[in-house]
């Protein structure tokens, strides 16, 4: 059962606060030189001073306006603010918050390093595994440096004050922007019934960004080959809350399907803080009619290993009927 819609708007009201604050830390840094470490070893996945003071900063008024909710942030180890009351556990193991805020407070972090103004302050907050509230700050050349994409489950999409929609087409169409993951060509492909009608395709280098894009009709569909839950928690939301479809690919689920809740299970099986630090999903997302139809036809792309085993493998068939004829 979901909360009362009037506590969903005082959330989301909140959220829009917290998320315009954390704009104004990512503003304020933008384009100056930052302290960078990386999380990995070939220096691909970043993370900055910036990162981690607006983290700081979500963290602490989510915790002052909410202290019995859990927090899941990217740039934090499990430990999350969960307090006993919430039926949550500060540890990793232990259950999760029947209220949790996901937080990503940089998404998109090389292209702020590099002056790219395409990133996102992503704050999503979850009900027993729902998205109900969504808030992402993101750069726009308006008087304000940019503004707040926010939402509530039932409510609508608003940019600021204007409410935002999905594009809507029956199908995909040339002269309008759709988004795909760097990787696409070498993992995946289309099938014939979207075969030359892919649209004008981009790769933001941020998910969350790329899904507020979407919702307000800016991209006509994206696809995400695997988002954390931080990447998307609050943009699926308000692509949905814009009158769009988001399809899932969930953990142990082979089809795609209309995605509802990010951890179906939890009212029989609560997830731990640390499955959900590791959860990840492929997602498709557009109109009601485009993302179905392009979940249907996203077929993996056979491996060159593969295509030359097969090969083999014809190819020994052959020789042992020609030498037993």
């Amino acid at each position: 059962m979901l909360p009362d819609r009037a506590f969903l708007q005082e959330m989301e009201t909140a959220a829009v606060e917290i998320a315009q604050g954390g704009g104004a830390i990512l503003r304020k840094s933008f384009g100056s030189r930052i302290s960078v470490e990386y999380k990995d070893k070939n220096n691909l996945d970043p993370v900055t001073e910036v990162d981690r003071d607006c983290q700081n900063y979500l963290v602490a008024e989510i915790s002052r306006r909410y202290p019995s909710h859990g927090i899941l942030g990217e740039e934090t180890a499990e430990k999350t603010a969960v307090s006993a009351e919430a039926g949550g556990s500060n540890e990793p193991d232990g259950p999760a918050s029947d209220f949790l805020w996901v937080l990503d407070p940089l998404d998109g972090t090389t292209n702020y390093l590099n002056g790219l103004p395409m990133f996102a302050c992503s704050i999503g907050v979850l009900h027993r595994g729902c998205p109900v509230v969504g808030a992402l700050y993101l750069p726009w050349p308006n008087d304000d440096g940019g503004f707040v994409l926010h939402c509530h489950r039932g409510g609508g999409s608003f940019a600021g004050e204007e409410p935002v929609s999905v594009y809507q087409s029956e199908q995909p169409v040339g002269n309008r922007l759709a988004g795909l993951p760097g990787s696409f060509a070498q993992a995946m492909r289309f099938g014939k019934g979207v075969k030359g009608r892919t649209g004008d395709l981009r790769t933001t280098g941020s998910i969350a960004y790329e899904l507020a894009m979407t919702a307000c009709g800016v991209m006509q569909y994206a696809v995400f080959g695997a988002p954390k839950m931080w990447d998307m928690a609050a943009g699926a939301l308000a692509v949905r809350e814009a009158g769009g479809e988001v399809m899932a690919r969930l953990p142990g689920v082979k089809s795609w399907q209309p995605l509802e809740s990010l951890v179906p299970s939890w009212e029989t099986s609560p997830p731990t803080m640390k499955s959900l630090r590791n959860w990840t999903a492929p997602l498709v997302v557009g109109n009601r009619q485009v993302a179905p139809m392009l979940a249907s036809n996203l077929k993996p792309r056979a491996r060159l290993m593969g295509k030359l085993r097969s090969a083999a493998r014809k190819l020994g068939r052959t020789l042992r009927t020609t030498k037993s004829g």
